[in-house]
Parts: C-alpha cells; sequence; structure tokens
C-alpha cells in the first residue's frame, strides 16, 4: 500500500497527516522532540474553519474583534472577523496530538516513502531552508490596555523611497497584558522592528508605551516567495512557511499554512499510487487557492505604495467595494461581489454540473487582474469544493442552459465580463467621494476611479473580443446602470431598480445566447435583485453582517436601500427609523420571495428553476427566521 510521510510537525504539517490518515492512508509524520520558542500567533477565521472539518476542537479559543489601521486617525473595524490568540505550543500540540489520534505515526526519524510532504519552514530536520525574503517577530508584554480586540496596523512606505517593502504591527491582548508582533519584507534587523512597531502601536494607545516586556522577543525568517510551481517540486510538496506562504501585507501564516497541508493531503490521496500526478493535483490546487497571493508578494516592492494607499483610502469607509477589498487584501478571506458568508446549499448534480463553469470564469477574471492589480485578484477567489458563494455567473449559468443546446464557446468569458462589471459597478455604488484638496492625489476619490474604471474598461474589452454581437447590449446595461444610479443619487429613490438591473442583465444574456426565452429569465432576475435588496434592510435592521458588508447607516447613506420609498420617508437616516421599519422591511422581503417564486416557477426548464430556486431560498433565508 502507498505511504506517505510529511517532515515537519508544525500547523501546516500536522493538518497534512490529519488528513492523510483520515482518508486511509499510512502517513509517518516527522518531527522534533527539543524544545520551541514560545509565542502568541493569530488563528484567523478561515483557519479555525479548516481545523473545525478536520476535527480539531477550536472553540474554546476566544476570538477578538479586529481592527486594521493606518494611522492614529484612519483605522477601521471589520465586523465578523476575529482572530483567536493562540500559544504556539499550545497549537503545535493539539494539532499533533490530533493527527496521531487519526492515525499518524509520529517520528523524530524521516523515512522513505513515495509521498512526501515538506512543512518545515525555514530549515527542518535536513530539508533545505526557504528562501527569506523578511523577518517576523513578537512579543509579550504586561501592563493594562483597553479593549480587547487585535489591532493590524500597516506601517505607511517612506515618501522618499518608491521601492518601499509592506510592513505590518499588530497587538493582541493576552492576560495580564498584550503580545506585539511585527512583520517586514526587505533587510530589517528584528530589534528595529520591534522598536518600530511599539512606536507605531503607541500612537494608537499611548500606554503601549508603558508595558513592561515579559518575556524575551522571538524572531525568525518570513518568506513570501510563493509560487504554485516551486511548491509542487519533485523533491515533495511545500506547504505552509515551506511553500513561502504568508501574506506580505501582514505577515499572517498560519492561514495558509493549514490551507495547504490539508490541499497537499487531498492532492496526493487523490492520486495515492501516482506521486507525479500528486504533484500535477496540487500545482493545481493551488493555483485555484491562492491566486493573487503570489502575484502580491512577487510586486510588493514596486506596488506596496499603491496597495496601501488604496487600502488606506478606504479605510474609514463602509463602502461595500472598499469593505471587501479590506477582507481580499489584508484578512486571508477570498470573496466575490455580492456573496455573504454562508455558501448556497445545492444538490451534488447540481454542483457538479456548475463549478467547471464557474472555474472557467475565474480563470478569465483572474488573467485580467492578477498582473496589474493582484490584490483584486482575490476578490474572485474561494474555496469552491467547500464553499460555493453567491455570484453573477451563477444565473447567466441557469438561463444558459435552460435553451438546452451546448453551451457556446466563449460563454464563460461573457459571463467573467459580466462579473467584473458588477465588480466595477459595486465601486461607483454610492454618492461620491467628496473631492479633498490635497498635496498631491486624492486618494479618497481616486481609489474607487481606479479600481471602478479599471474593472469596467477590462469587463467592455473581454464582451468585444468574445461576443461582439453583446457589446450593444452590454453598453445599454452599463448606460442604464448609469442613469439609474444617478437618479438615486439625486433623488434618493430607486435603489431597488439599481439592484433589478444588477441581477436580471447577467440572465437574460445567458438566454439570449443559449436560446431560451429572454424575457421570462429577465423578469427572474430582476424580481431576485429587489429581494437581494430588501434583505440586505432586513440584515442592516438586525444588526447582521450583510452580503455587502455594510451597516445600517451605510446602506441610508449610500442610497443602498430600499427603506426610504417603502417607508415614504425620504432622507431617512439610521437616527430616525419608525418603529414599524423592521416589521415593514421584513414583511416586503416576504412578499419580494413569494414574487421570485411565482417568477421561478413560470421557467420551463427544470435545472435552471432548481438551481434559481436555490439561490433564491438562500437569498431569502434572513427573512424566515424570528
Amino acid at each position: 500500500m502507498s505511504h506517505a510521510v510529511v517532515v515537519g510537525a508544525g500547523p501546516a504539517g500536522a493538518v497534512a497527516a490529519a488528513v492523510l490518515a483520515r482518508g486511509g492512508m499510512p502517513v509517518v509524520l516527522a518531527g522534533r522532540d527539543d524544545d520551541e520558542p514560545r509565542y502568541d500567533v493569530l488563528l484567523s477565521g478561515p483557519a479555525r474553519e479548516i481545523l473545525r472539518s478536520i476535527g480539531v476542537a477550536v472553540d474554546g479559543w476566544p476570538v477578538h474583534p479586529v481592527t486594521i489601521a493606518f494611522d492614529a486617525t484612519v483605522s477601521h473595524a471589520v465586523p465578523e472577523a476575529g482572530y483567536a490568540v493562540v500559544d504556539s505550543s499550545v497549537l503545535r500540540d493539539t494539532l499533533r496530538d490530533h493527527a496521531v489520534r487519526c492515525g499518524t505515526d509520529y517520528r523524530t526519524t524521516v523515512p522513505d516513502a513515495p509521498h512526501v510532504v515538506l512543512a518545515g519552514g525555514a530549515g527542518h530536520l535536513g530539508e533545505p531552508p526557504a528562501e527569506s525574503t523578511g523577518v517576523s517577530c513578537a512579543r509579550r508584554f504586561t501592563g493594562p490596555l483597553a479593549g480587547d480586540g487585535v489591532v493590524l496596523r500597516l506601517l505607511a512606505p517612506p515618501a522618499d523611497d518608491p521601492r518601499g517593502r509592506p510592513r505590518c504591527a499588530w497587538l493582541a491582548p493576552v492576560p495580564g497584558g498584550c503580545t506585539i508582533g511585527a512583520s517586514a519584507l526587505g533587510a530589517v534587523s528584528a530589534d528595529a522592528l520591534m522598536d518600530e512597531a511599539v512606536a507605531a502601536l503607541a500612537e494608537l494607545d499611548p500606554r503601549v508605551r508603558d508595558c513592561v516586556p515579559a518575556g524575551p522577543p522571538v524572531s525568525g525568517p518570513l518568506s513570501c516567495g510563493f509560487g504554485p510551481g516551486s511548491a509542487a517540486g519533485p523533491g515533495g510538496l511545500r506547504v505552509g512557511d515551506a511553500a513561502g506562504l504568508v501574506n506580505p501585507f501582514t505577515g499572517e501564516g498560519l492561514s495558509g499554512a493549514v490551507q495547504s497541508g490539508r490541499l497537499a493531503a487531498r492532492a496526493v490521496l487523490a492520486a495515492r499510487d501516482d506521486p507525479a500526478a500528486a504533484r500535477r493535483e496540487y500545482r493545481q490546487l493551488l493555483e485555484s487557492s491562492f491566486v493573487g497571493y503570489f502575484e502580491t508578494a512577487r510586486h510588493a516592492a514596486r506596488r506596496y505604495h499603491l496597495a496601501w494607499r488604496v487600502l488606506a483610502a478606504g479605510a474609514g469607509s463602509e463602502h461595500p467595494f472598499h469593505a471587501k477589498g479590506r477582507r481580499a487584501v489584508v484578512l486571508p478571506e477570498g470573496v466575490s461581489a455580492l456573496a455573504g458568508t454562508e455558501p448556497l446549499d445545492l444538490p451534488p448534480a447540481t454542483r457538479v454540473r456548475l463549478l467547471p463553469f464557474l472555474a472557467a470564469c475565474d480563470e478569465v477574471c483572474l488573467s485580467l487582474v492578477r498582473g496589474d492589480w493582484p490584490f483584486l485578484a482575490r476578490m474572485f477567489t474561494a474555496d469552491r469544493e467547500d464553499k460555493l458563494l453567491l455570484r453573477p455567473a451563477i444565473g447567466f449559468f441557469a438561463a444558459l442552459v435552460a435553451g438546452g443546446d451546448v453551451p457556446a464557446r466563449g460563454a464563460a468569458t461573457v459571463a467573467a465580463a459580466i462579473e467584473l462589471a458588477t465588480l466595477g459597478a459595486l465601486a461607483f455604488l454610492g454618492p461620491a467621494v467628496t473631492p479633498r484638496e490635497v498635496r498631491g492625489v486624492d486618494w479618497d476619490s481616486a481609489t474607487t476611479v481606479l479600481a471602478g474604471d479599471y474593472l469596467l474598461g477590462q469587463a467592455s474589452r473581454l464582451i468585444a473580443e468574445a461576443a461582439p454581437g453583446l457589446s450593444w447590449s452590454f453598453s445599454d446595461w452599463l448606460g442604464e446602470l448609469t442613469s439609474l444610479r444617478a437618479a438615486v443619487v439625486t433623488t434618493g429613490a430607486g435603489a431597488e431598480a439599481v439592484f433589478a438591473s444588477l441581477f436580471e442583465f447577467p440572465l437574460r444574456i445567458g438566454a439570449a445566447l443559449g436560446g431560451a426565452d429572454a424575457e421570462a429569465f429577465r423578469a427572474c432576475g430582476a424580481t431576485l435583485g429587489r429581494l437581494f435588496l430588501r434583505l440586505e434592510d432586513v440584515l442592516a435592521l438586525r444588526g447582521d453582517r450583510t452580503r455587502l458588508d455594510a451597516t445600517l447607516p451605510d446602506l441610508l447613506d449610500g442610497r443602498i436601500s430600499a427603506l426610504p420609498e417603502l417607508l415614504a420617508v425620504p432622507g431617512l437616516t439610521a437616527g430616525a427609523l419608525p418603529p414599524h421599519a423592521r416589521p415593514a422591511a421584513v414583511a416586503a422581503a416576504r412578499d419580494a420571495s413569494a414574487e421570485f417564486e411565482r417568477e421561478c416557477d413560470r421557467l420551463p426548464d427544470p435545472f435552471a428553476r432548481s438551481l434559481l430556486s436555490a439561490v433564491g431560498a438562500w437569498v431569502a433565508a434572513p427573512a424566515k427566521c424570528p
């Protein structure tokens, strides 16, 4: 029977070994028993979900809210995103013990095996060290600090150095004090970096200066040199730090460690008797799961100024585009344009038919944005096997196949163009940013224009190349969106019409390309768009995270709400809600859900009807909760 050895018993290696053992493959986890330095690490939500999925008990570790800061005045809390602060030795022992319970054979020597997973980071058990591109450090401190949240402070690049590299300081609460950590690309000493981190965090809370070191500093090399080819080489499947899987903006690597460990194990299990096939599978999994990260790392030196300014410009904004951009770049999350946190629940047969088309759409989108705007690339990625999120291409595909013909060549490119345009349109939702008189570039205004115009321009080019016959329809749609949005900003009314247009166009064009009834799908899509917006109001009124990552004040101030028309209160604000606002919003959402179900029932194709019904049920689910 084929077997595997995992070299390195840190988080990435332990996860890989546990998944292999759970899959029935004999596996040796080779680690070392000597004492390793203890320090606190940040465990993200995606990392906790992966650990939970393989049977690790993670709920006992308290989760702290996250604030992203750029200077003493520009910061932003990120709702629903949180880090658990865990002692590195506790995490290491927990995952190693779990791997052994799953059936892993733990040793301190490395046996020969057909399949090898390299999880040793910067040199381990004879493994060649990973290429170092920077340094990370952490140290515990005692002293009272306000709040219980994690702070990520992205340090501004030097004004006189156009090739400034990313640096990040972070603070995490621990009993009796805090842990301060930092990461930096480029040549810098750990001591100097820690001093810089303390000074930067003290600008946010002066009491940081009064904290007293409670233990020795811990530092180590930081590698952001990830590339799918080098990570899946003939010497073995590199995971975590050994693969250079570290976010160059924050230095966070645990999310990439546990995810790559699981992916490597899946690749091995998919090709138990063929190590070469396992390498090919692993490379493909890495390319689809971590796209955007390695381009970001590669271009960080010359693009960090732009990336930092784009992020800083939107740090104080709850605008949907900025909110999703923060999650995609700074936090280890992949998001799509109109997605919440809960995945769509689709029958297996439907997923099998849909996923290849979505993967083709992603490839088109990513091939365009990954080089010029690599930090936008993360907005088109997610773990498709585990988390299928709402996106325009799903409705497009439902309508495309309803005509019964084999989808035309280039259909995925058309769907990709619509997805790019939807994200570009998202950048322009809400009133325009008030221009500021500043020396140099007004980045608050420029960011939206740069990103939005870039996406809309790329989408238009795709349509012209892949389906020139649709160019007029596509341009008419963009013109309609612009006109509708202008009316909303001017009058405060008509937000439902904007979302009806956003949702109906993918279905209408998909039906037209596939030979189905375009008018029936147009009506279905428009109703779905109105339903979506009404559910945004319901979620915001409850104080829950909306699919657009916006709060109630931001929905109302940005004219992204149906409430002013529904309640007949022009200029409605969050501070002047009538007492019946919430029940009225829930009733309106339920009416819209019933209307969508009627429109969906009129569709003759059973597959399209089933798929869109599942989408509608997902959108409407919050209205059915007490």
